[in-house]
């Protein structure tokens, strides 16, 4: 396995000329995508778990050249098994494994509870990147009359499960107090959730039980597909006042198509079927007509990768993936022909950023530019990403307004020369006397913090400390307030929303989305009351033109003209250096799943409750059930 990461990097390193110091890295081991939090095409029962999409998405990447690895085209073949005998069936317990535990089971405060939030809330939409098409959930229709209204029509059996409000029907009143609570539990209860996700909200009206209308502040584009997002959960308001106003310790507030059925001590869930749900008045998409065909789900807490391999291979978890991105493609041949196994392979469209303490590197552009210039973005893709991998942009590589491979390489280049050279003019020795801190993050694969800090250390001279951290601590640290961040920089990444340009990279960068969480602040900012106006003054002059550029693309909305403003503000983040790089990401998919899970949604929707991934796929069923 070693020879497979680092060795064939070494030797093309040295075949370069340009050596890195390998041996520390290598014996440390693989290094890692970390999470912030991390979030089926068709409606035919005979499709198998390999399906895969007939046409990739565009990537609107030009065509490869020399330096683009080959590995990174899509496969021509998708991995096909034999078909069921019989078609779709009902009953069985589909069985999954994460690494890490559950922190809170509030989804208007967790974004981490993936299967949870997808398993047991109602929500208005699902959304399909494949399809780019929404399919409603709570709503069975949905209009918009002006351009700041959308009226959604409610399914008529909605309720809660029997242990929220007694089982009672679910009406727009409820979707009203859910969206409602979202600013609060920002401000107050310290939420994970985006306020790119809720800030166009401008109020609600609800003429009727089964009718909502959402007012929105501006005539935001891309709406539709961020209200898919399983953190705008509908949940009943009576379980929420009961508990003091959150979620946090408290399940089965929902009525989605499953309930807890336990809770383990252990981070062991398992889920039953809501005997409320009635499924949806006609099938759509994923939604089926009738409640989904799975009877239960098992989600076991595995946090040592061998472990979870092994139970994959024994038939004890369904699906074996990875907490960004899929499974690596060595691991992927290496299962690829294992008796009862597919490997499930598409285009990617996930993203990895190496956020910096806005506060710490603001007033120092020559260092900044410094430290991009350090880190070698191709060695990161043939040694993290096994060759297999493509420059990573502010907005997610499916979507055609991404910036060319071309250009990318040409905003962001590798340069150690030019690197030192801007680290002297800019004094950074002296800025940073005791070099950098970062998140070793301990709940998932380290490879890529390990070889940028690495990369940092050798062509810039500056060393890196490793700060060994859990999933609790490490979303903390990232979100601490500005001046009490422990880390300088730190690789980040997110999934609630797949389905948005606005959101998929952009929320990393732009100061009222994870910027803000990073200490890229604005004067105008909604929490600017809360930070000392000093503070501020040091990045408002850099974040305002990034924040400025975000807005005026969320509400153009012919589709050429959004393009290039989109495409402006990922060169503008580019050359700003600040506050957040993008890093490469795999150009393929790839998932292991057991071939008796049939109608798995194939990548890139596959992962992501925001895109309709598979926990929401509710035709999905079991060949052994």
């Amino acid at each position: 396995m070693a020879e497979g990461y680092w060795g064939k990097y070494w030797r093309r390193r040295i075949s370069r000329r340009h050596v890195l110091a390998g041996g520390a890295a290598a014996a440390a081991g693989a290094a890692g995508l970390v999470a912030v939090g991390c979030g089926d095409d068709d409606d035919e029962p005979e499709a198998t778990a390999t399906a895969a999409p007939d046409e990739a998405p565009d990537t609107a990447d030009d065509a490869p050249d020399e330096s683009t690895p080959a590995a990174t085209e899509a496969p021509t073949e998708a991995p096909t098994a034999a078909a069921p005998a019989t078609g779709p069936r009902t009953g069985g317990t589909m069985k999954l494994q994460r690494a890490f535990a559950d922190t809170g089971y509030d989804p208007a405060i967790t974004i981490t509870g993936y299967t949870w939030s997808a398993l047991t809330y109602n929500h208005l939409l699902g959304y399909s990147l494949i399809e780019d098409e929404a399919w409603g959930d709570a709503a069975a229709s949905w209009e918009q009359p002006d351009p700041v209204t959308l009226v959604f029509n409610l399914e008529p059996n909605l309720a809660f499960n029997p242990e929220a409000a007694g089982g009672r029907p679910m009406t727009s009143q409820d979707i009203a107090y859910s969206f409602g609570r979202l600013p609060a539990a920002f401000t107050n209860l310290a939420s994970e959730v985006n306020p790119l996700q809720w800030a166009f909200f401008a109020g609600f009206d609800m003429p009727d039980a089964t009718t909502f209308a959402l007012q929105m502040q501006y005539p935001w584009v891309s709406a539709i597909p961020t209200l898919a997002s399983t953190s705008l959960a509908i949940v009943a308001p009576e379980v929420v006042e009961a508990n003091g106003g959150t979620l946090s310790d408290t399940v089965n507030a929902g009525g989605g198509a499953y309930m807890f059925e336990s809770r383990g001590r252990d981070g062991h869930n398992s889920y039953m079927r809501n005997p409320n749900y009635a499924g949806h008045s006609t099938a759509r998409g994923r939604f089926t007509k009738d409640p989904p065909y799975i009877d239960r789900w098992e989600d076991a807490h595995i946090t040592d990768p061998a472990t979870a391999e092994a139970r994959f291979l024994a038939g004890d978890s369904d699906i074996l993936t990875g907490v960004v991105g899929g499974i690596d493609s060595i691991k992927a041949e290496e299962l690829r022909g294992q008796d009862g196994v597919n490997i499930l392979e598409g285009p990617t469209n996930t993203h990895l950023v190496m956020a910096l303490d806005a506060l710490k590197w603001a007033r120092f552009p020559q260092l900044r530019e410094a430290l991009s210039l350090s880190i070698d973005w191709d060695g990161y893709i043939d040694v993290v990403l096994d060759g297999n991998g493509i420059r990573g942009a502010p907005v997610g590589p499916v979507f055609p307004e991404v910036l060319s491979q071309e250009e990318i390489r040409q905003l962001q280049q590798f340069d150690p020369e030019r690197a030192r050279q801007l680290w002297e003019q800019g004094g950074g020795d002296a800025v940073f006397p005791d070099g950098f801190v970062t998140l070793l993050a301990t709940f998932t694969d380290t490879r890529g913090t390990q070889f940028v800090a690495q990369s940092i250390e050798e062509n810039l001279g500056v060393p890196t400390k490793l700060e060994p951290v859990d999933f609790a601590t490490y979303v903390a640290s990232l979100t601490a307030p500005p001046g009490s961040k422990i880390w300088s920089y730190a690789l980040v990444t997110e999934n609630s929303i797949s389905t948005i340009p606005d959101y998929n990279a952009l929320t990393h960068y732009v100061p009222t989305g994870y910027g803000g969480a990073f200490g890229l602040f604005t004067h105008e900012h909604p929490q600017a009351a809360l930070i000392p106006p000093e503070v501020i003054d040091i990045t408002h002059d850099i974040g305002k033109p990034i924040q400025d550029l975000y807005n005026f693309q969320a509400v153009t909305h012919d589709p050429e003209q959004r393009k290039s403003l989109l495409q402006d503000l990922q060169r503008l983040i580019f050359t700003q250096f600040c506050c957040t790089f993008p890093l490469p990401v795999g150009a393929i998919e790839r998932h292991a799943v057991r071939t008796r899970v049939q109608n798995v949604p194939p990548p890139p929707d596959f992962r992501d409750n925001g895109s309709m991934g598979y926990r929401r796929a509710q035709n999905m069923w079991l060949a052994d059930a």
